[in-house]
């Protein structure tokens, strides 16, 4: 077992997909409960590093998830299954693919590009159309998950379908959250508000991380 506080970069940087096993509940996390706090504590970290660019910053604490390594054959891609943290990673992955497309709109196209790499797999990588996801849910929310995640901006949320799907809420909860930030100091400001945010959703989140060898009893750490 290895124990390690992981910042998203280092959690969703390297090719790999982690996968909430079928038995666990499906999406839940919510508006009021979560991801207004969690959008809360993003913009508040960006904020201060805005207004205090050479000052350290301190990281956001996030919580702790439990991975287990899956046994693969030499040459495919790393797979980990979720033991715990499946709401709180399936949440970051929303909020960063919803943060990566307005920043592409915003044509802020460095940071979009920085934020590229968490939330797909490079198709070279890729040997099935879900190798694509860095994060797969359980069944439940595959569909949702897909549609959104591989929509292309502007999103159009009434067309991709699977209307009060908290997935899809989620996604686009995040996505006008996030162009509201970038744009309320007006036009000029976008560039610096971009590199701002993008910094902290890579640099100053941070995870601990449990990270169970393919031989480890899950059982043994709850």
């Amino acid at each position: 077992m290895e124990t390690q506080v992981r910042t998203p970069q280092m959690v969703f940087m390297q090719p790999q997909r982690l996968v909430v096993p079928l038995f666990q509940r499906p999406y839940v996390w919510n508006e009021e409960n979560q991801w207004e706090p969690l959008w809360d504590d993003v913009t508040r970290v960006a904020d201060r590093l805005l207004n205090h660019p050479s000052k350290k910053q301190h990281p956001h604490f996030l919580g702790a998830v439990v991975l287990q390594q899956v046994q693969k054959q030499t040459g495919l891609m790393q797979e980990r299954t979720i033991i715990d943290g499946q709401q709180r990673l399936t949440t970051l992955q929303l909020l960063l693919d919803a943060l990566h497309e307005e920043l592409l709109l915003a044509k802020t196209l460095a940071p979009a590009l920085r934020i590229e790499p968490l939330v797909e797999n490079a198709a070279p990588f890729c040997s099935r159309p879900e190798d694509h996801f860095k994060v797969w849910p359980t069944n439940r929310d595959r569909l949702a998950f897909n549609a959104v995640m591989g929509a292309k901006p502007p999103i159009d949320y009434t067309a991709i379908g699977h209307r009060g799907e908290r997935i899809v809420e989620a996604h686009r909860f995040f996505s006008e959250s996030a162009r509201e930030w970038l744009h309320m100091a007006g036009q000029e400001a976008v560039e610096t508000r971009a590199a701002a945010i993008e910094t902290t959703v890579r640099e100053l989140l941070q995870l601990v991380v449990i990270d169970l060898a393919t031989d480890e009893n899950a059982q043994e750490i709850f």
